[in-house]
């Protein structure tokens, strides 16, 4: 037997042995990473708010209140939780600030009528959902904030935890609503004083 006969029998039995393994250790990383993907990504938990809110005011207490419709969604495997959501509204123009905090859902069908009482939004692996949040002032709130022309900065906060509770995170949203002149004069002509309209979002800042 020549050398290189010699060879070519060592490569190809190399190759007989070596092929299966290389195959064996690719199949491994795929599945593994399938597993991962599948299986054990962490949340990602995030929210995008629709473009429109509406104001809304209480004819029961009398406070005004915002609902803002938005999608919660969830990048990861694993199903995480939104517990709370906080809204922090600024008249930009004079720096008034008021709080206000996710207390009910919209009623189903009914964007301007409460109906139940909020409760944490747990979001299962890659997916997402959608409510629309009542939001209402924390603690005693004389009179409206948004009563006057200007541009006005929301920011909508969430916290998040892992559905077994080993992590939190806060998440934010920014966005504006300018009131003109003219959806004042709308605003001060209703009877409950309230805009009677969806308003506009505008870009965050």
């Amino acid at each position: 037997m020549t050398k290189s006969n010699t060879a070519m029998g060592c490569l190809e039995l190399i190759g007989t042995k070596i092929f299966p393994i290389i195959i064996s250790v690719i199949s491994l990383i795929l599945s593994t990473f399938n597993l991962y993907v599948n299986s054990l990504r962490a949340p990602n938990i995030s929210f995008t708010v629709a473009p429109y809110v509406s104001h809304v005011v209480d004819n029961n207490s009398g406070n005004e209140a915002f609902f803002i419709p938005l999608t919660a969604i969830n990048r990861g495997a694993r199903p995480g939780t939104i517990l709370s959501f906080e809204l922090t509204v600024t008249h930009v123009p004079t720096q008034k600030q008021a709080s206000y905090f996710g207390q009910y859902y919209a009623k189903p069908d009914e964007q301007r009528l409460i109906g139940d009482s909020f409760s944490p939004m747990t979001i299962q692996g890659y997916s997402t959902d959608s409510k629309i949040i009542c939001f209402y002032p924390q603690g005693l709130q004389v009179g409206n904030l948004f009563a006057e022309a200007g541009e006005y900065q929301f920011e909508v906060k969430a916290v998040t935890v892992n559905i077994n509770g080993s992590s939190s995170k806060n998440i934010a949203q920014t966005f504006r609503i300018t009131l003109t002149d003219q959806m004042v004069a709308v605003l001060n002509s209703t009877p409950d004083g309230e805009y009677p309209f969806p308003l506009r979002i505008e870009a965050g800042q």
